[in-house]
């Protein structure tokens, strides 16, 4: 019954540990562009409910001569703390060396997280992924994060210091996971 316990707990705590991974809120996470194969990597400062995201990104010299290609791979979270499944993006191209693409947010999003697999075809196919883990991030206009409200779009009702229910949400998503990993931890036994 100890280990049982113990298993839950654990997991309670690498649950917890996911959920708070939004980092500062507001902040964005981006790449350090010399660490990937691009050369250039632009893209929305700020994302918008209900407006595309757009990035555009340029491989760089030995990305296009060694005939790596790669795959885009957005995820939108809303204020809710939900994140869709994430999806890969379409790319344009004119010259196979510059490629773009537009993501339309959703409306009340908190951010649009996304990260690039590449295939090395000059090496057995082989895949790297951009951030190596996780995602880098673009924060939206009107945000929630770990308990605050921020942006310069939020209404004035979201901002203020009203009653903060948003931890109830919570409690019930641990409780949850708590019994589903009791109820694992108990079915392996």
């Amino acid at each position: 019954m100890k280990s049982k316990v113990i298993i839950c707990i654990l997991m309670s705590m690498a649950l917890l540990n996911t959920a708070s991974a939004a980092g500062e809120g507001g902040v964005n996470i981006e790449p350090v562009v010399e660490e990937t194969i691009f050369s250039e990597i632009t893209h929305t400062e700020t994302s918008t409910d209900l407006e595309d995201w757009e990035i555009t990104m340029t491989l760089n010299s030995d990305a296009a001569s060694n005939n790596t290609t790669f795959e885009l791979v957005t995820q939108i979270c809303n204020n809710e703390g939900v994140c869709f499944a994430p999806t890969t993006a379409e790319l344009s191209t004119d010259d196979n060396l510059t490629f773009s693409s537009a993501v339309t947010t959703i409306e009340d999003h908190s951010y649009v997280n996304w990260r690039v697999k590449a295939t090395y075809a000059d090496d057995n196919d082989s895949t790297e992924m951009f951030p190596s883990s996780g995602f880098y991030k673009t924060w939206s206009d009107c945000w929630f994060n770990d308990g605050e409200w921020g942006g310069d779009n939020c209404p004035k009702e979201s901002s203020g210091d009203g009653d903060d229910d948003s931890f109830l949400p919570a409690i019930g998503v641990v409780v949850t996971a708590g019994v589903v990993m009791l109820a694992a931890a108990t079915r392996f036994e």
